[in-house]
């Protein structure tokens, strides 16, 4: 037989495998976790390696000689015949880079140890290395070489050497820990640094292909009993390749190659939707063995039930690292690609995904690119290494409302409902209803349906017209929403900057010496800042809110700031809140940017009011200090100058112009109301002024003297400052401010340092715990 013609584009030599990039992450995560663990627990860390030394002391001394041989021998010999095997076998390029990986993973362990001793934290030296001491060390270069070199080398994978390595490792460690000074957390991120260069050398390098050539794809099949006369390369997807084969004497076949090299280039998406929704496979998607396993069975499983899915007639090996599938070649075009699709195509594809729920079988990738129509014009399924046998009631709800969705884009709602009724009944239909959520379709819909929001609405109303009346069913298709991920993490960030903050003040001295009835004064005065805030928003807002939740929202919306800049935690709060309280979401915006802009001129024109207040004197002249005229100037002529030049002023342009024409409309309309006006009005200078009455109670809690207007500016510029800050609630950037205007108005340091801890205690600090209830108790309700 003469050899069979391969048509295919040259596979790469070296690869990068996705599988290394994701271990590369994992290792610098469990590096960090091994530290963290080891500062916090310290005590608990020397603990361990003290029981560790006392239980080898009392381990016979032939063993404990064993030990040590083996680990001085293994420290050399492991990596010499590591590399006279390789060089047998003709793998130099691998001798080299692993050779490589050592030699940055022995630099960089060196200076991560000079690093730690450097920073001289006695803390995190015990926590690394057991000790304080000079002569101890954090960190272990050899054998976080030796890590980096195993990995690069594959060594873990390859018999005898995966159990030799676990030999050697365990005894290095074990002596290194004893006599070298080091702490079983300096071991243990030394071998995970170690690992995580040699997986980052190995993906920045590539790893020599093990993906078969189609000559090896060829003779494959021809052992499956399938001689090839021509192989020809059709698409390289992103777990293997597929090939058009045709057989000497039998049928045309397509032939899917699953390759090892490409395990783990879905592991992002995988793992998302593995923690994200119920109901999936998880992992098992990500092993090539698992994979070809679930296909092939799922592929009977098909052919069993009689649905047109394309025949499957042989599953193999192709060498050591790859797998093929060959299916009957179908002479199709997918539905993505007709253009004179029919109704009776949509009746066939109704009774293929009939037959397969029929016998307990789902798709769950139904889209237009797996849906095809032959020349003969039946209805096919490819794409059914998704889906699962003995499948759940919801698996195969989704196949339902995934076909609906395809054919609504395709042929419209009406033709896709009509022939799902004509095929499947109204009863049966409506189960789509419960799982007709965007997160339950295949990607490629879900996108698609995306630029048509209204047609999943339209799906919706038909699915209930079919038995109206009838309780509608709720399936939870997520595990865990983004928005719950989204609060365990500013929860977590909350905390640590709750705490780390809290932990740097005296809160027992800082309360005890302060007078109670100033401190009581200063907290009721803080509540009233919650009852201007939802005034300064709802006045702006036409339509009615309720006072109550609005107040909540702004006491969520300072919880909020704990992990955000100030102004864009409340704001995203409040545009949030009036959403959900029934605006769209265009007006919801121009609400909050009317209060926004109307907040930001009353306090500027209050600025200027109390500063020429806080200059005038008992004589009612007004004679503010030399050094403010003049940096009031100063700043204007700067101003006025920035703006004058082009390139300065178009950018501030495009960002003002847009918002003020939303504003104008809404202020027009809210204008004509002159209650909501002056309900907005006064909750802006109610907001303000609770302020500064909690400011000035906070001077006075501490036997402060302070005129009030002096104050009032103190206040009002440091806000400005503190609102301009990138830092989570103005930390820092507030407390610096208010505590450096006060000692330069007159008042002393230790009391204005005192008095602005005390204010943002009250504030700030204070709020966080009624503000995160508030927050999810509105999200609970359904109001943010």
């Amino acid at each position: 037989m003469s050899e069979p013609e391969i048509i295919e584009p040259a596979i790469p030599r070296r690869v990068r495998r996705p599988l290394d990039l994701a271990r590369f992450l994992l290792a610098l995560a469990v590096t960090g976790g091994i530290v963290l663990l080891a500062w916090a627990a310290t005590s608990t860390a020397a603990g361990l390696g003290s029981d560790l030394s006392s239980g080898v002391s009392l381990l016979p001394a032939p063993i404990v000689l064993s030990i040590n041989v083996i680990a001085g021998i293994g420290t050399l010999g492991l990596p010499v015949a590591a590399a006279v095997s390789l060089i047998v076998r003709k793998r130099l390029r691998l001798l080299f880079d692993a050779l490589v990986a050592l030699l940055v993973a022995f630099l960089v362990l060196t200076a991560t140890a000079q690093l730690v001793a450097g920073i001289g934290s006695p803390r995190l030296m015990v926590a690394l290395a057991g000790s304080a001491s000079e002569l101890s060390t954090s960190t272990a270069p050899i054998l976080g070489g030796l890590a980096a070199f195993i990995t690069v080398a594959r060594l873990m994978g390859r018999r005898p050497w995966g159990a030799l390595v676990v030999i050697v490792i365990a005894s290095i460690s074990l002596v290194t820990v004893l006599s070298a000074g080091i702490a079983l957390a300096g071991v243990g991120i030394s071998l995970t640094i170690g690992w995580a260069i040699g997986l980052i050398t190995r993906y920045a390098l590539g790893t020599p292909t093990t993906r078969p050539t189609g000559a090896d794809v060829a003779e494959a099949l021809a052992r499956g009993g399938f001689p090839v006369r021509c192989l020809t390369s059709e698409v390289t997807t992103r777990r293997g390749r597929r090939y058009r084969a045709e057989t000497v004497d039998g049928p045309v076949l397509r032939v899917t190659v699953l390759d090892r090299d490409l395990e783990g280039a879905d592991i992002v998406t995988v793992l998302w939707q593995a923690v994200r929704l119920r109901d999936e496979r998880g992992l098992d998607t990500l092993n090539m063995r698992r994979g070809l396993d679930h296909a092939a069975l799922t592929a009977y499983a098909a052919m069993a039930a009689g649905a047109p899915l394309p025949e499957l007639y042989l599953v193999c090996e192709v060498g050591a690292d790859a797998s093929l599938m060959a299916f009957a070649y179908l002479d199709a075009v997918p539905f993505s690609e007709c253009a004179d699709l029919t109704h009776d195509d949509a009746l066939s594809a109704w009774r293929a995904v009939q037959t397969l729920h029929q016998h307990q079988v789902s798709h769950r990738s139904l889209t237009a690119d797996n849906i095809l129509r032959g020349r003969d014009g039946e209805v096919w399924l490819v794409g059914q290494d998704q889906g699962s046998i003995a499948a759940s009631d919801v698996a195969m709800r989704i196949d339902l409302a995934d076909l609906l969705c395809t054919l609504s884009l395709l042929l419209g709602v009406q033709t896709a409902v009509s022939t799902g009724r004509e095929v499947l009944g109204d009863a049966e239909l409506s189960r789509a209803l419960a799982v007709m959520q965007p997160v339950a379709l295949a990607p490629s819909t879900r996108t698609a349906m995306r630029r048509q929001r209204d047609l999943l609405v339209d799906l919706r109303d038909s699915l209930v017209q079919l038995r109206p009346g009838a309780p509608v069913e709720q399936i939870q298709l997520r595990r865990v929403r983004p928005r719950t991920l989204i609060m365990i993490i500013v929860g977590t960030i909350a905390g640590y900057v709750l705490l780390s903050q809290l932990a740097q003040v005296d809160l027992a001295t800082l309360l005890t010496t302060a007078n109670w009835e100033w401190l009581l004064i200063a907290l009721l005065l803080s509540l009233v800042t919650y009852v201007g805030a939802a005034w300064s928003l709802s006045g702006f807002v036409p339509e009615r809110l309720r006072l109550h939740r609005t107040v909540l929202a702004q006491l969520a919306g300072d919880f909020a700031t704990l992990v955000s800049p100030p102004t864009l935690g409340a704001v995203a709060i409040n545009l949030r809140y009036l959403q959900r309280a029934g605006l769209h979401p265009a007006l919801a915006a121009a609400s909050v940017g009317v209060s926004q802009v109307m907040a930001f001129f009353f306090h500027i024109g209050l600025l200027l009011a109390f500063g020429i207040a806080a200059g005038t004197q008992a004589d009612l002249t007004f004679n503010p200090p030399q050094a403010a005229v003049i940096a009031v100037v100063i700043a204007s002529v700067v101003l006025i100058a920035l703006l004058a030049i082009p390139a300065v002023r178009r950018p501030i342009t495009r960002r003002v112009l847009p918002t003020l024409r939303e504003v104008g409309p809404r202020l027009v309309t809210v204008a004509q109301r002159p209650m909501k006006l002056t309900e907005g009005i006064g909750g802006i200078l109610l907001l303000n002024l609770a302020y500064i009455g909690v400011l000035v109670a906070c001077v006075h809690a501490f036997g402060g003297e302070l005129n009030l207007a002096v104050i009032a500016v103190v206040y009002l510029a440091g806000a400005t400052l503190g609102q301009a800050a990138p830092t989570p609630g103005g930390l820092g950037a507030v407390e610096a401010a208010l505590s450096a205007g006060l000692t330069a108005a007159g008042l002393d340091g230790g009391i204005a340092v005192s008095a602005v801890l005390l204010y943002r205690l009250v504030t700030f600090w204070l709020p966080t715990v009624p503000g995160y209830w508030a927050f999810t108790w509105l999200t609970r309700k359904g109001a943010l």
